[in-house]
């Protein structure tokens, strides 16, 4: 043992009570109020332990609730804000909303106005509602995935790398023509970033259709977001056929997903340091400042491990809390702490090593760069120390899974949304990350959809999950994949999925006033495997209804009378375009028509064609314009062939090339409200997380023909 390194307890293994594991944010009671400090079982995560005669204090900033800090004092603790549940100063103001009736137009929308109340009057504490939402239809009778039998994921454990390429492979194998899959770049270690694409083939070219954007696990200990983003990849293909919103979704627009960009990190996170975070650039980051890099990582000290202390108290306090040693109050009866060392769950101690003996252990461990604070999107204004756990990396673009990411988006110029997933607290996070002040053209799109997705999250025991402007809600944070997806006109989001205590027992040491107290990461980010199945299918239903939100443009009627050709164009996506109908005859004249909005519903335009009896050819294009996202891009195009045979009495229209199709209203498959949630959906501090958005001006909804 070198030098200054403080021992561990003599024996070489503890007793070990049953693991409690993190209590979910979803368990918090009702009317909490939300004091850090005084309730560390809020996420705490552990500062990497080094020498323990320096000890630490707790932080309460959100700054350090994305992993471990350098400030010094006592305990050896740092106190990790599980971003959530921190307390929001904001001014309630109720939002002008009406009817979806009152709402419709057949008029395109003025700008949208809005302005955010940013005046600060009270602190509200969240109050939890004693029912949870009775969503129906398909969210309580549609199918739930059971976990794949005989695959390499089974969601019941977290994979490594090789099995989640293995995984990839075998449903490329079981479903040929629904996906197809991609090794989108390669790691900083040589470990294959895979990609994948579904979409049914036989209905047309996938790569021709709008489409939805999946990522996960750009942060390494955040493995839940993997599963998430493969979860909703089996889910689709196992209910192809079977399920009616799974199969028109598949047959009309196409999933692109990388379900784990930082590929080396979750083989870290998992065998050597539960809390990684950030990729494996062995040429970044010197982290403890002594000219070398990487040369004092963790041991064996990855998910299912943890890091032990002994808390002491005065004995009054543990007599009167023995199963709550950090109940309200504990601060004034805090004696100090020891870091007793990393141990697995058996009890069984792991040595950690000093490699570089300076008589610290776990201080410079691999790696790295923040893969998510990587992309071009102000990342110029990130964080330019190595030794930060947000570092942005020496340049724009340095690491290759940012690089993988963006090469496979921008050769997809389809995609219109997009879902980033992470983990480490409970919410919706919508653009921007980088600002708080800059214009958000899709205030008023992003508000609605992802209220929405608060009602949707309700279920399988937890709470909606709130929704906000991201860097009004937390911190800004630039350099960001959704920011950067924004830029590229893409609506998307960064769903945080999970987050709970690190704490995973606190334990009194006979009837002393000490306790022994284990913490992981890598619990309070992932919920227990035994809960992976039931955390993916909550999220699941939000991807949905993203994916259904997605517009798709279709013909879904035609008539012809006297020379005036009608046809019924359809948008069944939440998602608003702007549709160019041109008809073309045989003789080569053109008929251009324009909907400058079409949203969630069906309108009717009119082109002349010959009327001389017999048989007319006219070839029909359409062509959509996203109008959501930075930059209004064309999303979708279809072309059909019509026969018109001209007669006495009414003309027949013939399809000859190409397909009408019935209008599908998506929204019905979303419970009450369809496409919209109701009010209560929006309480702040409950549901809705920063300043409030008050609506003057909502976007229209146009279910009924015109």
């Amino acid at each position: 043992m070198a030098e200054g390194e403080v021992s561990a307890v003599p024996r070489k293994s503890l007793s070990w009570p049953s693991p409690l594991r993190g209590a979910a944010s979803r368990d918090l009671a009702p009317g909490v109020a939300l004091d850090i400090q005084s309730q560390p079982w809020l996420n705490p995560a552990l500062q990497r332990p080094s020498k323990c005669p320096t000890l630490w204090v707790p932080i309460s900033t959100v700054r350090d609730s994305i992993g471990y800090g350098y400030t010094t004092k006592e305990p050896c603790i740092v106190v990790m804000t599980l971003s959530r549940w921190l307390p929001i100063t904001m001014l309630l103001l109720s939002s002008l909303v009406g009817s979806p009736a009152a709402w419709a137009s057949d008029e395109p929308p003025e700008e949208p106005r809005f302005r955010w109340v940013g005046e600060v009057e009270r602190i509200f504490p969240r109050e939890f509602p004693d029912r949870l939402s009775g969503l129906t239809h398909w969210l309580e009778t549609g199918p739930v995935a059971a976990s794949p039998t005989g695959l390499r994921v089974d969601f019941a454990h977290y994979p490594s790398s090789a099995e989640v390429v293995s995984f990839v492979g075998e449903l490329e194998g079981l479903y040929p023509d629904l996906v197809d899959t991609y090794e989108v770049g390669q790691s900083w270690q040589g470990r294959p970033i895979m990609g994948l694409r579904l979409g049914n083939e036989a209905t047309g070219d996938p790569e021709a259709r709008p489409a939805l954007y999946l990522d996960g696990q750009h942060h390494a200990r955040e493995a839940i977001s993997q599963q998430i983003v493969l979860y909703t990849i089996w889910y689709l293909l196992s209910n192809y056929g079977s399920d009616p919103l799974v199969t028109h979704l598949l047959n009309t627009r196409t999933v692109y997903a990388v379900p784990s960009v930082n590929v080396d990190g979750n083989d870290i996170w998992l065998a050597d340091d539960f809390l990684q975070r950030r990729t494996a650039n062995p040429e970044s980051s010197d982290d403890d400042l002594d000219n070398l890099l990487d040369e004092d990582p963790a041991n064996a000290m990855g998910y299912g491990t943890y890091l032990v202390y002994r808390y002491d108290f005065d004995q009054e306090w543990a007599d009167s809390h023995p199963d709550d040693p950090f109940a309200p109050g504990w601060q004034g009866h805090y004696l100090g702490s020891e870091y007793l060392g990393v141990f697995d769950e058996e009890g069984n101690e792991i040595p950690q090593l000093d490699e570089d003996d300076d008589g610290s252990t776990n201080e410079d461990p691999i790696g790295g760069v923040d893969a998510n604070r990587n992309y071009g999107a102000l990342w110029e204004l990130g964080d330019a120390n190595p030794a930060s756990p947000l570092y942005r990396g020496p340049a724009v673009w340095s690491e290759p899974e940012s690089v993988a990411v963006r090469d496979f988006v921008l050769g997809r110029p389809r995609i219109v949304t997009a879902l980033s997933y992470h983990s480490g607290a409970d919410l919706i996070l919508h653009p921007w990350a980088w600002s708080g002040d800059e214009a958000l053209p899709d205030a008023l799109l992003y508000e609605l959809l992802s209220r929405k997705g608060s009602q949707l999250t309700e279920g399988n025991g937890f709470l909606g999950s709130p929704h906000a402007w991201s860097a009004r809600a937390l911190y800004a944070a630039p350099g960001t994949t959704m920011d950067w997806l924004y830029a590229q006109g893409i609506c998307a989001w960064t769903p945080e999925a999970y987050g709970a205590s690190s704490i995973v027992f606190a334990e009194r040491v006979d009837a002393s006033g000490s306790f022994r107290v284990a913490v992981s990461v890598g619990v309070g980010f992932n919920p227990d495997p035994s809960d992976i199945l039931q955390t993916a299918e909550r999220w699941n239903r939000f991807t949905m209804y993203v994916l259904a939100a997605t517009p798709h443009l279709g013909l879904t009627a035609v008539a012809a009378d006297e020379g005036l050709l009608t046809l019924t164009v359809g948008n069944d996506g939440f998602i608003p375009v702007e549709v160019t109908v041109s008809a073309t005859g045989a003789g080569g004249g053109v008929a251009t028509e324009t909907l400058p909005y079409l949203q969630a519903g069906e309108r009717q335009v009119s082109v002349p064609y010959p009327g001389q009896p017999g048989l007319q050819s006219l070839s029909v294009r359409l062509a959509a314009r996203s109008l959501a996202g930075t930059t209004n891009k064309e999303v979708e195009g279809q072309e059909v062939m019509l026969w018109i045979v001209v007669r006495p009495g009414p003309d027949t229209v013939w399809v000859a090339q190409g397909l009408v199709e019935e209008f599908t209203d998506l929204g019905s498959f979303f419970g009450p409200g369809g496409w919209l949630a109701p009010r209560v959906w929006d309480t702040p501090d409950v549901y809705h997380l920063g300043p409030p958005l008050v609506h003057e001006v909502f976007l229209p909804l146009s279910h009924s023909r015109s």
